[in-house]
């Protein structure tokens, strides 16, 4: 295979959760634009439709349908579509997430279980699914697992958010121990703060997470764009890393080394 088609998904059904908007979005459109056939889930069947349309209009496919990740009911239910869909899946990417400003001492446990379910629970139980039809069909797959900086590094006013996102970094390297003898690999992408309305909304939420951004991302001052994540993630789901597996790699513009 030709260096550069080892970069390639061509043919592969790739799964991009959260892909309504922000990164999700961005990735979507980016796998598809390396050749890939796409399936999308998000609580707003709306942005989904109009992703869908933009890929269909450009000549690739897009299978999309709702998909509340903090529940398995609903979990399960999109994977089963999608699977009825296409058939097949080859890559899951674990891109739903949420998270919202605040220190420890103020937060309840209904915002606590919330954070944990949508950022921890929600990966473990779709790669869970994911990963049974991988193995049904024998040829192995790839989950890449979205965590953040905040999983590697203290997050001040992010304890729910960060100490979910650590147990993500951890769980990747479980899932790929126990998943390698199926030729699954998976592995994570940490990003720094990306744009999106939800990290713009935290910015201006909290004055001391604006100022970490603008001073702790040493080659940007500012907040990362969302294509600088989705690379990553293509990469690793690509032959390209086909001896990479268990792995996080920390997108962040240096902001975790000092």
């Amino acid at each position: 295979m030709p260096p550069l088609a080892r970069f390639a998904l061509d043919g592969k059904v790739v799964i991009v959760t959260g892909a309504g908007r922000g990164l999700g979005r961005t990735m979507a459109l980016e796998c598809f634009q390396s050749g890939a056939k796409v399936a999308v889930g998000s609580r707003t069947t709306g942005e989904l439709e109009t992703l869908a349309a933009e890929i269909e209009a450009s000549g690739g496919e897009c299978f999309y349908h709702p998909l509340d990740v903090t529940e398995v009911g609903s979990i399960q239910a999109f994977m089963d579509a999608v699977i009825a869909h296409y058939g097949r899946i080859d890559v899951l990417v674990n891109n739903a997430g949420y998270n919202k400003i605040g220190k420890i001492l103020d937060c309840d446990e209904e915002l606590y279980d919330l954070i944990v379910d949508a950022n921890l629970k929600n990966v473990f139980f779709c790669s869970q699914i994911a990963a049974r039809q991988m193995i049904a069909q024998g040829d192995g797959g790839n989950i890449v697992n979205i965590s953040s900086q905040a999983g590697v590094v203290g997050a001040p006013e992010r304890g729910p958010y960060s100490g979910a996102k650590g147990g993500v970094n951890n769980l990747t390297k479980t899932m790929a121990a126990e998943w390698a003898e199926y030729k699954i690999r998976v592995n994570a992408v940490a990003p720094t703060v990306t744009r999106s309305p939800l990290a713009e909304a935290a910015m201006e939420a909290s004055a001391a997470f604006s100022d970490a951004v603008k001073t702790k991302n040493l080659l940007r001052g500012a907040l990362a764009e969302p294509e600088e994540m989705s690379a990553p993630v293509i990469f690793l789901a690509s032959e390209a890393a086909s001896m990479i597996t268990g792995h996080t790699l920390v997108v962040d513009g240096g902001w975790t080394i000092i």
